[in-house]
């Protein structure tokens, strides 16, 4: 399969020796620049996701080591995930503008540089200000990665790349809760921040080596963007911070009120000014164009949001019910991470080898689920031990890994590339927003669970695998739900598992990327 143009490649005249070897070497430059390029994508998800994630368990740690409250580290860390909610949708809509290599390497150059900052962090201010930043080119760097795996690469390469975005993004994901006990006893808190600062340079050293340039031609970039971009942010930022502020402060119903009209505020002020500004931030309607970007970020949302609550909740079951160390509550971890990350990456063999679809798919992930859950109670909660909860893990690992309705390349398809980082933008938003609100869930649920304190009992650890019904439940309730909405609205299967119709350069004879 071509991943290049699609051309047509036509006879020609035997080569001579030297332009046989001239042809091996441009092969193999190509070749060598597609790896660098996935390589770069697959190192920076991972580290973007994985700082979301890494912290969830250290807040009384660093509380106590920074001489300040849990609440004043939890808000502070918390601004990681605000900025980059804040700025995915806009921000990847520059990215387009702007170039998205350009902001790729711009953004992971100041996130490694700040992340080196965190090395030195002493006060909850510093950690606030590092952690915001680092959120913000996160978000950048989410967005502008995918949008050049689309507009770069094509045919299977271009799916493969797609799969390594969403798979490093899970894995950061689900392996920041199994990191965090690790954080939390075992390695200075520091230490991320550093590691952080090293992989990235890594990431932003093979993309400006390997990355191609590519951005929307058909739009200039202004500073007079900026200030749409900032009101569009805060705009879709503010249910968010509502729901932060309703946690942490729940009879301060008047700070709530200010930030819902405050978030109203700043759409209409957006919506003014992109109207006038003859350079506009949007200048074509892509919410009310594809409902298949609404459908695919909202069910992706309550999938990340309820896969957040059970990877969490269960290294709290693990810390009540065994006697494993915080090492081994990470390492105890595994057999869910690895069938999810795994079962994740290869359902569309699956879907290939075996004639299965996506509902499919879902349905035998959602019966998984359902085992998990009837094995927990009716035997890991009355002889509660790791071997007891293994199966659980193991279940509840390969049935989230399988639950799949929606893919999202089908929406770049249609809408087309010049908006390929904001849609990856509004992925990264809906992702993240269903992981903060699943923290959000876990903070008022298990609010007296900290891991590797002395706070955790047997009553603690039911109180969690309640939690992790409630979730699983609203995932098979919700897969139903949006299984009956792509069956009537958008048919069986995604566009891309079929050949497409040529719809400008770079897109013909794209073919089936099976």
């Amino acid at each position: 399969m071509n991943d290049g143009q699609g051309e047509i490649e036509l006879p020609k005249t035997p080569r001579t020796p030297a332009e046989e070897a001239a042809e091996r070497a441009k092969k193999t430059k190509k070749k060598r620049a597609k790896a660098l390029t996935l390589s770069a994508i697959t190192i920076s998800v991972f580290l973007c996701w994985l700082g979301s994630m890494v912290f969830i368990t250290s807040h009384d740690l660093m509380a106590v080591q920074l001489g300040t409250s849990k609440l004043d580290i939890t808000l502070a860390l918390a601004s990681y995930s605000v900025l980059l909610i804040m700025i995915a949708i806009a921000g990847g809509r520059l990215c387009d503008i702007i170039g998205r290599k350009k902001m790729f390497i711009i953004a992971g150059l100041v996130f490694s540089l700040t992340s080196v900052c965190g090395v030195l962090i002493e006060n909850v201010g510093s950690l606030l200000l590092v952690r915001a930043l680092m959120g913000l080119c996160a978000g950048l760097i989410l967005t502008s990665t995918g949008g050049i795996l689309v507009t770069t690469m094509h045919g299977n390469t271009r799916h493969n790349g797609w799969l390594l975005w969403r798979g490093a993004g899970m894995c950061g994901m689900v392996l920041g809760p199994v990191f965090g006990p690790l954080v939390t006893n075992d390695v200075e808190w520091h230490t991320p921040f550093l590691a952080n600062a090293l992989l990235m340079l890594v990431a932003v050293a093979l993309g400006a080596v390997g990355m191609k340039e590519s951005r929307d031609e058909d739009s200039i970039f202004s500073f007079g963007l900026l200030a749409p971009t900032v009101l569009l942010g805060l705009g879709v930022l503010s249910p968010y911070l509502a729901l932060l502020v309703f946690k942490e402060q729940i009879e301060n119903w008047p700070l709530v009120g200010a930030i819902v009209v405050g978030g109203i505020t700043c759409f209409v002020g957006y919506f003014v000014l992109n109207r006038r500004y003859s350079n506009k931030l949007f200048d074509a309607n892509i919410v009310t164009h594809n409902r298949r970007m609404w459908l695919t970020d909202i069910f992706g949302a309550i999938h990340v949001g309820a896969l957040f609550v059970v990877v969490a909740t269960f290294t709290v079951i693990l810390d009540a019910d065994t006697n494993l160390t915080s090492t081994w509550i990470g390492i105890g971890m595994l057999p869910l991470v690895v069938p999810l990350i795994t079962l994740h990456l290869s359902a569309h063999r699956f879907r290939e080898k075996y004639g299965l679809t996506r509902q499919k798919e879902t349905i035998i992930g959602c019966v998984l689920l359902t085992l998990s859950m009837i094995w927990w109670f009716a035997v890991s909660v009355r002889n509660p031990n790791y071997w007891t909860i293994l199966p659980a893990l193991i279940l509840v690992g390969a049935g989230f890994g399988l639950i799949r309705l929606y893919g999202h390349m089908g929406v770049i398809k249609v809408t087309g590339q010049r908006w390929s980082s904001t849609l990856f933008g509004t992925r990264t938003f809906s992702n993240h927003l269903g992981a903060t609100i699943g923290a959000i869930v876990i903070g008022y649920v298990l609010a007296a669970a900290s891991i590797g304190t002395d706070t955790l009992d047997p009553a603690v650890a039911r109180q969690a695998g309640l939690v992790v019904s409630l979730s699983i439940l609203v995932v098979i309730v919700s897969s139903v739900v949006f299984a009956g909405l792509k069956a009537e609205l958008l048919g069986l299967e995604d566009p891309h598992w079929h050949a497409a119709a040529p719809t400008g350069a770079g897109e013909a004879a794209d073919g089936p990327v099976l």
